[in-house]
């Protein structure tokens, strides 16, 4: 396979048969199972929260934190877990973390009370963090540049499959309530994709050789980060749930010391270093340094909309929380759609289709809320709102590989992994921040007022992010085209 980029540092052990397009393609099919499992077990657990709650007589504060626990776990592993790949081997660690993510879910589904539930989520989270990473990791190694558009929209597309069948499946799941397992169901799902990527992917997937000149490790980078990201997003998921209790400025606070403590020992680290956890010459390539500010708002964007939605369908248009994951349908097929279209129209139209996406986006916004005054009874109020949804969906969709290739473009073979790591993490701040201000947004119109002028709110706060994230996209692909 010569024309692909080797690491760097250390040997890299490539199976023979990875170098025919069945077998990249076989892998490829592997490495996708892990984004369509972490965005179904991000979704399936928010449809299930209710019958958690009555079976395992849990209160509302444990079964939030079997939601929000997931998600700060996911995010406090992710540098660690893309750093750990390029150290260690990427293929490795993704077998790792599926095994790990296969057996926790097990563990998840014979939990007996609320507190072991928790815990095994955080553990969870965890192995989510070290399998993902080695996702973009690899589809930048194992693929040429030239392709990189084409596997990242399959990536993108995943990633809507996995949201949209969760919400789906969820209540598919909790309703068929099989052999009397209820919501016990939706991690039992989990373990015959997880075993069948094993087995595949322990055969079809690089394996990095042990060698003398591996760069060393870095526990302290990894104790700082691990502190400083639960300190910055357990505000942001609970603070707005407990009206911004006095708790949450001091840890606002701490979070921004140890993330500049963070920043300050990996500055220490030589340029050509590869011990660093989060090498800092990263921030001097345009498309990791734009990336970064531009996924915080995108992704801020997308995690408040969904937000919004899931509260108009429900408590506005008052579907069923099944119905309400039907109403998703349509939006994540036509982002599974984009995404595919968007290998072809971003190497030809380039910004052009990044900014048009966004527009796109813009469109389906200023429509909802007027799609949210028209039609008659239930099904005529969701029916009306689904154009708005679909054009929202065919915009994210062409933005989100984009945005994945851009800001990984560059980026040396040898530090992939970290970087992917680092806008991976990005996404999970922005979903807690987006989640938090259109919801306040949306909480604070609500009031003793309608709920479509609550929804109408949301949506102005979204409109806000979306121009702001139409600015960040254009100067994103202009600092990488110019570099170039």
């Amino acid at each position: 396979m010569s024309d692909v980029r080797r690491p760097t540092t250390g040997t890299t052990a490539w199976p023979e048969h990875t170098e025919t397009p069945r077998q990249r393609t076989v892998a490829l099919l592997v490495l996708l199972v892990a984004p369509f499992m972490a965005m179904l077990d991000m979704f399936i657990v928010n449809i299930a929260a209710p019958s958690v709650e009555t079976q395992l007589h849990a209160t509302f504060a444990e079964v939030q934190l079997v939601i929000s626990g997931y998600i700060v776990a996911f995010a406090v592993g992710l540098i660690t877990g893309g750093r750990l790949g390029d150290l260690w081997g990427r293929g490795r660690m993704f077998l790792y973390g599926m095994a790990g993510f296969g057996a926790t879910s097990a563990l998840c589904a014979l939990a007996g009370s609320a507190g072991q539930l928790i815990a095994v989520r955080l553990l969870q989270g965890l192995s989510a963090a070290l399998m993902l990473p080695q996702v973009l990791s690899l589809i930048q190694v194992l693929f040429p540049p030239a392709e990189h558009s084409r596997v990242l929209g399959l990536y993108g597309a995943t990633l809507s499959c996995g949201s949209v069948t969760g919400q789906v499946l969820g209540g598919v799941l909790i309703k068929a309530d099989v052999a009397g397992l209820g919501w016990r169901l939706i991690f039992l799902v989990n373990l015959p994709f997880c075993l069948a990527a094993v087995l595949v992917g322990a055969r079809f997937l690089p394996r990095r050789q042990d060698t003398a000149d591996r760069p060393g490790f870095d526990p302290v980078g990894v104790l700082l980060i691990s502190l400083a990201v639960p300190l910055l997003l357990c505000p942001l998921v609970f603070g707005a749930q407990y009206g911004w209790p006095l708790w949450v400025w001091p840890a606002f606070a701490a979070a921004l010391a140890v993330f500049a403590l963070f920043l300050r020992w990996e500055a220490r680290f030589p340029a050509d270093s590869g011990s660093a956890l989060l090498p800092l010459r990263l921030f001097r390539l345009p498309g990791f340094a734009g990336g970064v500010p531009t996924a915080l708002a995108f992704y801020s964007g997308n995690s408040g909309f969904y937000l919004v939605l899931a509260f108009h369908l429900q408590n506005g248009v008052r579907l069923s929380p099944f119905a309400a994951g039907l109403a998703f349908v349509p939006l994540g097929t036509a982002f599974a759609l984009a995404s595919l279209a968007a290998r072809s129209l971003v190497p030809r139209f380039g910004r052009k289709a990044l900014i048009g996406g966004t527009v796109v986006i813009l469109l389906g916004l200023v429509y909802l809320p007027l799609g949210a005054e028209a039609g008659g009874g239930t099904l005529g109020r969701a029916l009306w709102l689904e154009p708005g949804l679909v054009l929202c969906g065919m915009g994210q969709g062409l933005v989100l590989p984009s945005l994945l290739s851009l800001a990984l473009r560059g980026v040396d073979t040898a530090d992939v992994g970290a970087a992917s790591g680092g806008i991976l993490m990005t996404s999970q701040f922005a979903g807690a921040l987006g989640v938090a201000a259109v919801g306040a947004a949306y909480r604070s119109a609500l009031g003793e007022h309608s709920y479509t002028q609550a929804f109408r709110a949301g949506v102005l706060a979204l409109v806000v992010i979306a121009l702001l994230s139409l600015v960040l996209l254009a100067r994103l692909e202009s600092r990488t085209r110019d570099r170039e």
